[in-house]
């Protein structure tokens, strides 16, 4: 149980830090990388055979995100569980999509997950990159809020 609280709080951590240090104007810097994309989601849950959301995003990639949970693995702590699912993200520019993985603690609603684009449309057909979410998503309410940080790579 120790373990699992220990993995949840060193993700939390993680997905933290990687939000404090990629967060840079979205402006590719002097060394050709790639702009970080910053941004926040409100979301609620919407009726599907697994749990599914919906959400408003802002900032940089500002548009509707979709996320359709796949599998839901529980981990040694009874509050911690693992998933996978897809997420699409649809802005008046394009779209992309991607396979979801996340840890999610239910008891407090704490979650980290990271999604892998492969598939690019509009403005993003031939980039590449992942997306990083942190939050809370409340399963009793079924409303969530969190940040984000995405980077998109030229092919």
């Amino acid at each position: 149980m120790m373990k699992s609280r220990n993995v949840l709080k060193s993700l939390l951590a993680l997905g933290a830090l990687g939000l404090v240090s990629l967060a840079r104007p979205a402006t590719a810097d002097a060394h050709g990388l790639p702009p970080v994309i910053t941004g926040g989601l409100t979301t609620h849950q919407v009726d599907c055979g697994t749990l599914c959301t919906q959400g408003v995003l802002t900032g940089g990639l500002a548009g509707q995100l979709d996320f359709v949970m796949g599998t839901m693995t529980p981990t040694d702590d009874p509050n911690v569980f693992l998933y996978v699912g897809t997420n699409t993200i649809t802005t008046a520019t394009g779209t992309l999509a991607g396979t979801d993985h996340g840890i999610w603690n239910i008891a407090t609603g704490e979650f980290v997950d990271y999604t892998t684009f492969s598939t690019e449309t509009g403005a993003y057909a031939g980039k590449h990159g992942g997306f990083t979410i942190t939050g809370v998503f409340d399963p009793v309410a079924g409303q969530g809020h969190s940040n984000y940080v995405a980077v998109l790579f030229p092919n």
